[in-house]
């Protein structure tokens, strides 16, 4: 049983969440060959303040 975990910024809408999932899952079941019922696919939503890219917080990045 496959599980992807997606840690993206705060911010997407539950239908970007729906979209993303299920084209996922469809990637998986065509390229893995994995039954669509055993993949998982959870979302980990994180403040801006709580990721960094190149040691500078995403909330920093625009000033």
């Amino acid at each position: 049983m496959p599980l992807i975990q997606i840690t993206l910024l705060k911010g997407r809408t539950t239908e970007q969440k729906r979209k993303i999932a299920e084209r996922i899952t469809d990637v998986m079941v065509e390229e893995a060959k994995t039954p669509r019922d055993g993949i998982v696919v959870t979302f980990l939503d994180v403040e801006r303040d709580s990721y960094a890219r190149g040691g500078v917080l995403m909330l920093d990045k625009n000033k």
